[in-house]
């Protein structure tokens, strides 16, 4: 299990940025070392080689884990955390949705084409984080009201919980007891602060 978790960890879009252009992605963008933050800092290219390399993370934990008693949901949800709090990164990370649908193609291909959706979409509206965040409730929604579908919620809770943890909590995984429940609302469904922390 801890193969998974370190998997998840490897910090391909820190790497990559670096090597492209010699940024440090935590300094530039210290709340998602992603491939987002690869295409801000050192262009397209850059961003293709990190997204594939951050699905593959999701795909071969998943392969690796094999299907004996090990559950592919927990090593789905494992990766991704690895992802998003990465040790490497002394606890900073992305956001998991690209090491999500590596997993979810090995356990819910279909969930895989949901999530991918919702950045592309959201991204058209201007609005990526709102609309990847409603790719994610459709996709819970769906596994939780079709009989079809019931064998993918593991999976998809899986890989959801470090998701939605990490747009509300950031690289602290810390709760703020001064800050507002609608900054944490705000978080989850936009993925940002409006009073820019966090």
């Amino acid at each position: 299990m801890g193969c998974s978790f370190l998997i998840g960890a490897l910090p391909s879009a820190h790497l990559v940025a670096k090597c492209a252009s010699g940024v440090d992605l935590r300094a530039v963008h210290p709340e998602s070392v992603s491939a987002t933050g690869a295409y801000r800092a050192a262009g397209l290219a850059p961003f293709l080689i990190v997204s594939a390399l951050d699905v593959a993370k999701g795909y071969v934990a998943i392969r690796l884990a094999g299907r004996g008693r090990r559950s592919p949901a927990l090593h789905a949800a494992l990766v991704v955390a690895g992802h998003n709090w990465s040790p490497f990164l002394q606890g900073a990370g992305g956001r998991g949705i690209t090491p999500a649908i590596g997993a979810l193609l090995c356990t819910d291909w279909k969930g895989a084409v949901v999530i991918l959706s919702g950045p592309g979409l959201g991204y058209a509206c201007r609005e990526t984080g709102l609309g990847s965040f409603a790719s994610q409730l459709l996709l819970l929604s769906v596994a939780l009201v079709s009989r079809k579908r019931r064998s993918a919620l593991p999976s998809v809770a899986a890989v959801l919980v470090p998701i939605w943890a990490k747009r509300i909590l950031g690289n602290e995984l810390e709760v703020h007891a001064d800050l507002p429940v609608a900054r944490y609302v705000e978080r989850l469904l936009y993925d940002r602060d409006s009073a820019g922390t966090g």
